[in-house]
């Protein structure tokens, strides 16, 4: 792990879902002390995005049962994503801004229940958090490749698991096994909608996708 700031106290948070089809948009917040940065370490917690979906859930596991309370997760299912969005276009907003308010979200919550004034942020398109606090007082740093951080890294793997878990609900509830990512899904989309209707996709794909035309073409 790098040394990304001086903070002693601080939260980290990370996304997953933003590129997925398929699923929810998560976003994870973790706070983190220095005696569970310590233990963190110890456990090898690294970026989500370079360990196996076996391990991730591993991680996720330990981090939940000792320590919950460090962990806040927002999450927006696609159908409710998909609403939110078509408001926020209305307004010249696009998708970024769903992700942002998640963080706001995340990150006031752990601040306000552990008093911690710093948080450290995976940087995606949309640079001006710091309007969106209702905190001024909190200081949000957004980094390329934050992951790189122990919060970070940490935010990364719970928001992981529980889009793995998201993506497993929906799949059940429709009785269709949906893929991750955004390639390979067309087909998956056009069997979807032969089995539950156009107007059903709504409830398990982010529909701004350009896959989208692919799939009801």
């Amino acid at each position: 792990m790098e040394e990304l700031h001086n903070w002693k106290r601080w939260i980290g948070s990370d996304e997953s879902g933003k590129g997925d089809y398929f699923g929810p948009l998560v976003v994870a917040g973790v706070y983190i002390n220095q005696e569970c940065r310590c233990k963190l370490l110890e456990m090898g917690i690294t970026d989500g995005k370079k360990i196996s979906n076996k391990q991730i859930k591993k991680h996720a596991e330990w981090m939940w049962n000792n320590y919950e309370d460090h962990i806040v997760v927002e999450q927006v299912m696609p159908d409710e994503y998909n609403s939110m969005l078509d408001k926020l276009k209305k307004r010249g907003e696009n998708s970024s801004r769903i992700l942002a308010n998640l963080h706001i979200k995340v990150i006031e919550t752990l601040a306000k229940q552990h008093q911690v004034h710093n948080a450290l942020v995976d940087k995606f398109p949309y640079n001006d958090l710091k309007h969106l606090l209702t905190k001024p007082d909190i200081e949000i740093k957004l980094e390329t490749n934050a992951e790189r951080d122990v919060a970070v890294a940490a935010a990364s793997i719970i928001a992981r698991d529980e889009f793995l878990s998201g993506i497993e609900i929906l799949s059940k509830e429709f009785d269709i096994q949906l893929p991750r990512g955004a390639t390979h899904v067309i087909d998956v989309g056009k069997e979807f909608i032969k089995s539950h209707g156009e107007n059903m996709l709504n409830n398990v794909a982010k529909t701004h996708f350009k896959t989208t035309k692919s799939v009801l073409s």
